[in-house]
């Protein structure tokens, strides 16, 4: 399913990023950068929690607004019960609305928030976050268990970002956006998260394209999120056998986002796709047209212990960046 928005723009936004050993391609570019995986907090989770009050605080001081003129907050993250979006909401009175396409969040928020502000003088915030040390213990194992990690593994990126939708024109525009549907292969290696969302991310691509009436070289850029190097050759082979179209325009964020270090299969978590679209590509100012899609790998706990295979899910959004 495809909308098109006549009047939805993306204000602003605001980035923490918490770096330690690893350095990210969008470090240099973040609004906040922390060197502190506690963030002076007693756990990791609530840690998690502080980097999304942050982010909102931080936006909404850099965009001159203040509570009463937010109209609604969608945030997520990946802990159970999406507990760090929870804390995080309870420090504003603003209405909220919590989501979960795990890694897809972002641009499922893009999504729904364009479609209840559109031509309605209101303001929506989008916000997700990440923590490695919260998705390893929760999905995988303990950082401090020192489980050896596989080459198809991925780093998840630790921070927040929160960016603000409005009617009021800016130099980025949310065109249209299409919600993908789920799938599900016979792939049940956590570890590797790439394989269970490549067939998705193919699909919405299809999907949008097709509902579109847009051939792939209509956009400059397709910008998925965290495929990893594995995942994204995986897709694109997915891709030119059912579509028998070879997309030669794809940058997958979680590839790059750690391009000068090696780590394993590159960058993964609801904040890698956003943070490298606004502290890296856009920075760049060399797309206009710009298809970003969130791609998310729907396992748990349970359906790993029970070796249920894993389901996916993407969603895309167009944006057109004006002169």
């Amino acid at each position: 399913m495809t909308y098109y928005f006549n009047n939805v723009y993306i204000n602003n936004k605001y980035s923490l990023l918490a770096s330690t050993k690893f350095k990210p391609i969008v470090v240099s570019n973040s609004d906040k950068v922390i060197d502190d995986y506690y963030f002076n907090e007693k756990s990791i989770e609530l840690a998690e929690s502080k980097y999304q009050e942050t982010t909102i605080k931080g936006l909404m001081l850099k965009s001159k607004k203040v509570t009463k003129e937010i109209n609604l907050l969608i945030n997520s993250d990946l802990q159970n019960q999406v507990l760090a979006s929870s804390l995080a909401s309870s420090k504003f009175k603003i209405p909220s609305c919590t989501i979960y396409s795990a890694c897809a969040s972002f641009v499922e928020g893009l999504i729904i928030g364009a479609n209840i502000i559109d031509d309605k003088n209101m303001n929506a915030i989008v916000t997700v976050s990440g923590h490695n040390l919260v998705s390893e213990k929760q999905f995988r194992f303990p950082v401090e268990y020192g489980a050896i990690r596989k080459m198809v593994n991925t780093c998840t990126l630790s921070g927040s970002i929160s960016v603000l939708l409005s009617n009021e024109k800016s130099n980025i525009r949310l065109e249209s956006g299409t919600f993908g549907y789920v799938t599900q292969t016979n792939h049940k290696d956590a570890n590797d998260m790439g394989s269970a969302m490549a067939p998705s991310c193919a699909e919405v691509i299809h999907n949008h394209l097709e509902n579109t009436g847009r051939g792939y070289k209509y956009y400059d850029l397709i910008l998925t999120g965290d495929l990893g190097v594995y995942g994204t050759k995986i897709m694109k082979m997915y891709y030119k056998k059912k579509y028998k179209v070879e997309l030669n325009n794809v940058v997958d964020s979680g590839s790059i986002i750690y391009s000068e270090e090696n780590i394993y299969a590159g960058g993964s978590g609801p904040l890698c796709l956003p943070i490298t679209l606004f502290d890296y590509i856009l920075e760049m100012k060399k797309y206009k047209k710009i298809l970003v899609v969130g791609t998310g790998s729907l396992h748990s706990v349970i359906s790993s212990n029970q070796s249920i295979p894993m389901p996916g899910v993407s969603h895309a959004v167009s944006l057109e960046v004006l002169d």
